[in-house]
């Protein structure tokens, strides 16, 4: 017997292991704190979903490297697809480096790949977190120039406590306002990012529940 591995098929086998590993948090451990059945499933499909996720990265690389060897092929946008690859590879080349003084001198001592990290790659996601201070910024005040409502002025007031709260000079001489970026930071913000992942699971399970149901065929499944 020939089994078709279609998507009402697959999509079950994704929403049992999800409630596996879903269930594996809250009943994996005992009143000792020891590990049960249902945790040392939930730990080996873990396992197994980062196993999964590392060839995923690598078929990403690989189609990232082929991508823009075609453009640089192609004379497109050459030289940004260069600088890309060298910078890619290089970095690939100092973190195996990296591996094989760690397995000679037998100890962890990524020190090359942690230059590379402290002294490039944080530079720019600091660049990249400042330009997105300056969208926010620029977003709040067209928001306000063109509908003044009680949630624009929420928004420009909170976006300037927190880049305010960010300025040493200002929450050095003002204790309550690098407070209250803090208590802005853990509490709403943190409450918020979570019922969004909220909402994504519940999405996600009510999109496999239409799917079993045969309410959507994806890919004529």
């Amino acid at each position: 017997m020939k089994i078709q591995l279609k998507s009402p098929f697959t999509t079950a086998i994704a929403m049992s292991v999800g409630l596996v590993v879903l269930l594996g948090y809250f009943f994996g451990t005992n009143a000792a704190g020891e590990s049960t059945t249902l945790g040392w499933i939930r730990d080996f499909f873990l396992r197994g979903a980062v196993l999964l996720a590392a060839m995923a990265l690598l078929v990403g690389v690989a189609n990232l490297a082929s991508v823009h060897a075609a453009k640089i092929r192609t004379k497109k946008e050459a030289g940004y697809s260069l600088i890309l690859l060298i910078a890619m590879f290089t970095t690939i080349l100092v973190g195996l480096v990296d591996i094989v003084r760690m397995n000679l001198s037998g100890s962890p001592n990524f020190t090359w790949i942690q230059w590379v990290f402290n002294y490039i790659q944080l530079p720019v996601e600091t660049s990249l977190m400042a330009v997105l201070a300056v969208s926010l910024t620029y977003a709040a005040a067209r928001l306000l120039g063109r509908r003044m409502t009680i949630f624009s002025v929420l928004f420009t007031l909170v976006l300037l406590l927190l880049l305010l709260g960010a300025v040493p000079q200002f929450y050095a001489k003002v204790p309550l306002l690098a407070d209250m970026r803090n208590w802005i930071i853990n509490v709403p913000a943190v409450a918020g990012g979570r019922g969004i992942l909220l909402g994504v699971a519940l999405g996600t399970i009510a999109t496999g529940i239409r799917i079993l149901m045969g309410s959507d065929r994806p890919y004529r499944g």
